[in-house]
């Protein structure tokens, strides 16, 4: 999974169509407020302590209105993002890993993309549209979703 990351960091360091940088936070926050308009279902894999200080406020609310327009939400993260969560989102589902898992990067996995964030890299985001990437991503998630035990919150 890393070196086909590593390979489409590089693609899009090229400028080919597919793959494309979000370098600040208002092109973050432009990407995931033109996807409410966008979605019905998000589904991320979430290291919520290292993008939350991106700008927590925005990422609290943001997660508000995933919920306000009715967009179905699976969200997978450590154990300790818990005490992030909001309370009574109807449409949200949180499952968690255990604290062995380190990563610190989240992706979000939508119907046409996906977004890797990391806030410790030179490059905020990288948003991939190439569908054969979005298939494993899709299937991946899935796959641990049907594995991990149903949270409460």
């Amino acid at each position: 999974m890393n070196k086909l990351i590593k390979e489409a960091i590089k693609l899009g360091g090229t400028g080919q169509r597919g793959v494309y940088f979000l370098n600040t936070t208002q092109e973050l926050k432009d990407f995931y407020l033109d996807g409410l308009k966008k979605y019905k279902q998000w589904k991320a894999i979430a290291s919520i302590e290292d993008w939350l200080p991106v700008d927590d406020n925005f990422f609290q609310d943001f997660r508000k209105k995933l919920d306000e327009r009715k967009i179905k939400t699976k969200v997978i993260f450590k154990k300790s993002g818990i005490k992030y969560e909001p309370k009574g989102l109807k449409y949200r589902e949180v499952k968690v890993i255990p604290a062995s898992y380190k990563f610190r990067s989240s992706v979000d996995i939508l119907d046409d993309k996906l977004l890797i964030m990391n806030p410790r890299l030179k490059t905020l985001g990288l948003v991939i549209d190439m569908k054969p990437m979005l298939d494993v991503f899709h299937d991946t998630f899935d796959l641990l979703w049907a594995t991990l035990p149903k949270t409460e919150k």
